[in-house]
């Protein structure tokens, strides 16, 4: 289930013994705005692209998706999701990180995805992430970063703020996929009665 798999990312924690130095700026953004410069992607025209023969949509698509944010109170609603980018990262990235023995043997990888409140409630950014699959089907959760006084800046992390009716932020995931497998295809899975949606990396 979708909440198991926010659980299980909540969990794969990595420390930074470092204190870094804060970065300035509003965590704000309008709808449209992008949150990183590395995110940029070009504007999509409002409409929802269709699938290619895979399934998958291109990186760059946007899809409208049911969304499910499980509370107490539960708000069913829909969000515009478009994957912008699949960064592939390096161990030495988090050379201030206490990684633990399978992180080590692992190859990050960092998604930049927008997501859009099409709905009439104010929504958690921090609950809204896709995850990644290998070629088996394999799916691997976003790892939390806890960063104290600053930022990581191969892929920061959302603001705490509530993404309001008609806003959208771009926001940054790292996913730890093992040496072996290939980073397959990027998966998200609004609503857990429905469909997951899935974009090619490029």
């Amino acid at each position: 289930m979708l909440i198991e798999r926010r659980r299980l990312a909540a969990a794969a924690v990595l420390i930074l013994a470092l204190t870094l130095a804060a970065c300035g700026g509003s965590d704000e953004e309008p709808a449209g705005a992008k949150a990183d410069p590395q995110a940029t992607i070009p504007a999509d025209d409002g409409e929802s692209a269709a699938t290619d023969d895979e399934g998958s949509l291109p990186l760059g698509e946007r899809a409208v998706v049911d969304y499910i944010e499980y509370g107490p109170p539960e708000i069913k609603t829909q969000l515009g999701v478009t994957v912008a980018k699949v960064r592939k990262g390096k161990l030495s990235d988090f050379k201030d990180f206490n990684l633990d023995a399978e992180q080590k043997k692992a190859v990050p990888y960092y998604v930049d995805t927008k997501f859009e409140n099409l709905g009439s409630e104010p929504l958690k950014r921090n609950l809204i992430e896709p995850t990644a699959e290998d070629a088996d089907g394999q799916e691997y959760a976003a790892t939390t970063l806890i960063v104290l006084n600053g930022t990581f800046k191969p892929c920061p992390d959302v603001s705490e703020k509530k993404l309001r009716p008609g806003d959208a932020f771009t926001g940054c995931v790292t996913i730890f996929v093992p040496k072996g497998k290939r980073f397959e295809r990027v998966r998200f899975e609004g609503d857990v009665t429905k469909d997951p949606v899935f974009w090619l990396p490029a």
